[in-house]
């Protein structure tokens, strides 16, 4: 019998996983700390990392840079100007607009959305206002049911989808993510300014801000220098879609660079496009998400030590994207990447641990573990699919051990080894598996699951 311990991928991640991987990180004691270079060389050696990264501190000079490969069709490689898919990030844009339509008098954040929203027909419709959306207090669920391929529009999307959902909870009654409740913003957007969604965004937030390589998605057209996402699949390196669909997406229809989201968050917080008071108001702490982790108007406020710190991440299908920012020092870090399996909030902790002169480990590849050392094992094993749903949030019925440019992976995790020859992800042993003929046991919060080997 042979022990692993390995922990299955997460195709989104709220922002109350931030605390788990970053805030409860260990601050060691400050001694000579490896630069961002040294770090992100390693991250790219180790885990694949491709995107770029910008890091603004008050007591050394910005540092950005590209690693790996915009198209591994073509050998493209990266430079600070390649567009990517910010996903989840495309939040702060909107919270960002609905606050300009509230400095003009044109919205208030408290009425109901039926005051606004003619074509919501919901019996929820005079529970539910801006303010709970852009705090995710709605009470809607976190997806509408919209699926990727769908090209509708914003009001489409409520009538097909939206306008039969039932409320979880009583509106204001606490936090839960919601993309559901972006999609009512973008409607609420278009429907009280008379512009598209991506007019809007364009024409108020991206042009003034001169945002050069910033732009909102339109269905499925072409953005010039745009990365190409990628995954790592149980069968393989894979193309994946930009965005999670190709409708109306306030919740994550935008692409940038973390130049561009550098000088946004700038403006955002200088209140450049909002008066002061408003920009308050979006960084209040409105409600608990965690600990000591609060969310304002789409930004999670976060207390490391003696800095508060304002966060925002997006994950696709091929795309990760993560932006920090300290009010106080001013301290910036962005990271973009295109490579769907990064662990970019461990890389995120690493690089704000450096920024403060902590020391951290590097990632290393002689602790991966070796694919010839566990040939007997790799193959497909099957499991009762809604076992893996229920507990792993896996779709369909399979899981893999295979091996990917010398690299040993569960699925889409890559596994090295711990002590006593035990296999691991490289940053966690929450989930054990072991082998037992042509079966594979999945332990997981005192729950086993069983596969069988079937090739």
């Amino acid at each position: 019998m042979m022990l692993i311990q390995v922990q299955f991928s997460l195709t989104d991640f709220r922002p109350f996983l931030f605390c788990c991987f970053f805030l409860c990180a260990p601050v060691l004691s400050a001694q000579e700390s490896p630069g961002y270079d040294a770090l992100l060389d390693a991250y790219h050696s180790v885990h694949g990392f491709s995107g770029t990264v910008k890091i603004v501190t008050p007591d050394s000079a910005p540092f950005e840079q590209s690693y790996g490969l915009a198209n591994r069709s073509f050998d493209v490689a990266y430079t600070p100007e390649t567009r990517f898919s910010i996903n989840s990030v495309s939040k702060t844009f909107t919270a960002l607009a609905i606050m300009q339509l509230v400095s003009e008098g044109k919205l208030d954040l408290n009425k109901p959305l039926s005051f606004y929203l003619p074509t919501l027909k919901a019996d929820w419709k005079n529970q539910v206002s801006a303010h709970h959306l852009l705090t995710h207090t709605s009470g809607l669920p976190r997806e509408s049911g919209i699926q990727p391929y769908e090209t509708l529009s914003f009001q489409e999307q409520i009538s097909t989808y939206i306008n039969p959902i039932q409320l979880l909870f009583t509106p204001g009654e606490r936090y839960e993510y919601s993309n559901t409740g972006i999609t009512l913003l973008g409607a609420l957007i278009e429907q009280v300014s008379g512009m598209t969604y991506r007019d809007f965004i364009t024409m108020r937030i991206i042009h003034p801000l001169k945002l050069e390589n910033t732009g909102v998605y339109e269905g499925r057209n072409l953005v010039r220098h745009q990365a190409t996402p990628y995954r790592f699949t149980s069968q393989g390196i894979a193309e994946a879609q930009r965005t999670k669909h190709f409708g109306d997406n306030a919740g994550g229809g935008l692409y940038s660079t973390p130049a561009d989201l550098y000088r946004f968050m700038l403006a955002v917080y200088s209140s450049t496009l909002i008066p002061q008071e408003l920009t308050e108001q979006m960084f209040t702490p409105h409600v608990q998400s965690g600990g000591n982790d609060a969310e304002g108007y789409a930004w999670s406020i976060k207390q490391f030590g003696d800095e508060t710190l304002y966060f925002a991440a997006g994950s696709g299908y091929g795309t990760k994207s993560v932006v920090l920012f300290g009010p106080e020092t001013q301290r910036f870090i962005a990271i973009t990447s295109n490579w769907g399996n990064t662990p970019i909030l461990n890389l995120l902790r690493d690089l704000y641990l450096i920024s403060r002169n902590q020391t951290v480990s590097l990632p290393d590849s002689n602790a991966l573990a070796r694919p010839e050392h566990y040939r007997q094992y790799m193959g497909e094993y099957h499991f009762e699919p809604e076992a893996l749903k229920h507990h792993l949030g896996m779709a369909g019925g399979t899981v893999h051990l295979h091996e990917f440019e010398n690299k040993l992976f569960m699925n889409e995790e890559l596994l090295a080894t711990k002590a006593d020859g035990v296999l691991g992800l490289t940053y966690t042993d929450e989930v054990e598996i072991r082998f037992t003929e042509n079966n594979l046991h999945i332990r997981i919060n005192n729950n086993e699951l069983t596969g069988l080997k079937i090739r």
